[in-house]
């Protein structure tokens, strides 16, 4: 059985990533190139949607996610259209989506990189991100919905 503070902790650490990306340009540090800014950009999207995908249970049907099934490469791994598009099935996603502007095409930007592992590899040679602040806009609005759903989960169980 899921952990029930594990959807909001999951959370947390995305929201963290996201706040390590938001010093890395406020501090102005810069790599070799934006591969690490954006690889973290992309990974706290990633723990956010599993995270709210994890706050979807059904007690009256088996319909539940594991944390292993969001893990699992075959079925989602690191896609983030995958988890974008199994959120988007639930309504309380759904109110999200209209709220936060381009979300899903942010993440379909992203996520040409994010989900074959590119920003670790360097398979790709330029990469055509959109700009890291429209991404963490977004990020933000994501991450501040996503904040009530996990801590009514908490209560939920």
């Amino acid at each position: 059985m899921l952990d029930k503070t594990y959807p909001y902790r999951l959370w947390k650490l995305g929201k963290d990533f996201r706040k390590y990306a938001e010093l890395m340009i406020v501090n102005k540090i810069e790599s070799a190139d934006s591969r690490i800014l954006y690889f973290m950009i992309g990974h706290s999207f990633e723990l956010v949607l599993k995270a709210f995908l994890l706050t979807q249970v059904n007690f009256n049907t088996n319909n539940n996610f594991t944390i292993n099934e969001l893990r699992s490469r075959r079925r989602y791994g690191h896609n983030l259209k995958k988890l974008f598009d199994e959120s988007v099935k639930f309504k309380n996603f759904k109110s999200i989506v209209k709220d936060v502007n381009n979300l899903e095409s942010y993440i379909d930007n992203i996520d040409v990189y994010y989900k074959d592992k590119d920003f670790e590899y360097l398979e790709t040679g330029i990469i055509f991100v959109d700009n890291p602040q429209n991404l963490l806009k977004s990020l933000d609005l994501l991450i501040k919905k996503c904040e009530k759903i996990c801590e009514d989960f908490l209560n939920r169980i």
